[in-house]
């Protein structure tokens, strides 16, 4: 009864999203600006990851990637799906090239009197690399009546990578700040400034090469908060924590903090000495206004029975004065029985940053990258921010 049910929910799930992508691309997609773009985005409940939708190629049926926030390519498992405009990119390209310097892991192979561009891609969601084989093929987008195409780099991966990612994905749409992500590519065809808006939902997320302004109006652009981008990480998406407080009150952990955002991460996670402290100080403050905590739930480290509003967080960025807040459907997982859980986990020790932000904390802002500055803006989404949804 219980596999029905599943069933029956994740065909549910397939239907909206189909029915939303070709609802967001007819309407959303800008024919006249490759900078433009607006991707749809829906979270696959069962894996609590983010899939976008691609035309590549000439196969009639789109292709659902998984977005990842830090990848540095585009790649799929092309087995399952031939195309005749597809061609493979020599080692010695410029393209491959490009590959090299946002990979870093790029060899030519000799493959009977070709070369080809070999490259390490990796799966983010699970943390396993495979070598895959760069090539180029031509991205549709726009309408029937106004349409338009541009050629893209992407890597051939095995089917084994696809190991862990959403149902029905073929591969993950590297996002990150490498030159030869989605991003990088589509504004160097048009020698814009590179930029990428983001939000994340559980059914009408987007992701979008246009402005804040051109996708979600004036109004959103105008209320975003802006924060620097760290340099020098690879392809990531890293902003300063200066403090952390829990509902009101400092925590004693040395700061700055460096701060990575990931959409295949679906909970924030904390190195242990700080989540140490953190969840101590969180049981303490939700205590004085709630029940104790009760047994907690896989995977997460506190859980409380009770239906009044717990503690928010508030993580201090550049100064004191500029704050992100994380609270309610973003801070909170309920499990079932009543019962609801913090969902920010103990990350171990062993990471590269002390903090990773989880899909669900970023669900329902407004992320603003703008790679030609080194800032990222963020902000809440109102029901007034559809300019082009």
């Amino acid at each position: 009864m219980a596999s029905s049910s599943s069933s029956s929910s994740s065909l549910l799930y397939l239907f909206v999203f189909s029915f939303l992508s070709a609802l967001i691309i007819s309407k959303s997609q800008i024919s006249d600006s490759l900078n433009g773009l607006v991707f749809p985005v829906f979270k696959d409940l069962p894996t609590r990851q983010y899939v976008a939708q691609i035309r590549l190629g000439d196969s009639p049926e789109p292709l659902k990637l998984v977005v990842d926030l830090a990848g540095s390519i585009l790649w799929f498992d092309c087995s399952s799906g031939p195309s005749s405009s597809r061609s493979l990119i020599s080692g010695s390209s410029s393209g491959c090239l490009k590959a090299k310097a946002g990979n870093g892991k790029v060899s030519s192979s000799s493959r009977g009197d070709a070369k080809d561009c070999e490259l390490l891609v990796r799966n983010g969601a699970v943390g396993i690399t495979a070598r895959g084989e760069l090539f180029s093929d031509v991205m549709s987008f726009g309408s029937v009546a106004s349409p338009g195409t541009v050629d893209l780099l992407f890597a051939c991966a095995p089917p084994w990578l696809l190991s862990g990612l959403a149902s029905g994905a073929r591969g993950v749409m590297g996002l990150g700040r490498a030159q030869i992500s989605l991003p990088s590519q589509l504004a160097a065809v048009t020698n814009e400034r590179r930029r990428l808006a983001v939000y994340l939902s559980p059914l009408d997320g987007v992701v979008s090469t246009s402005s804040v302004e051109e996708v979600f109006g004036v109004a959103a652009s105008r209320s975003l908060v802006y924060t620097p981008l760290l340099t020098g990480s690879s392809g990531d998406y890293v902003i300063n924590v200066k403090s952390i407080r829990v509902n009101g009150e400092k925590l004693s952990v040395d700061g700055p903090l460096a701060a990575e955002l990931s959409t295949v991460v679906p909970y924030t996670m904390l190195d242990s000495s700080i989540y140490a402290v953190f969840v101590e100080a969180y049981a303490k403050a939700a205590t004085t206004i709630a029940t104790p905590p009760v047994a907690p739930v896989a995977p997460f480290g506190l859980c409380f029975k009770s239906e009044v509003d717990l503690p928010a967080v508030d993580m201090a960025l550049q100064s004191e004065m500029v704050r992100w807040r994380i609270q309610g459907k973003n801070l909170m997982v309920d499990v079932g029985g009543g019962v609801r859980c913090l969902g920010i986990l103990d990350g171990g020790s062993s990471r590269v940053n002390p903090i990773v932000m989880g899909g669900l904390q970023l669900e329902g802002l407004i992320l603003d990258f703008d790679l030609g500055n080194s800032m990222m803006g963020f902000g809440q989404r109102t029901h007034s921010d559809t300019a082009s949804l």
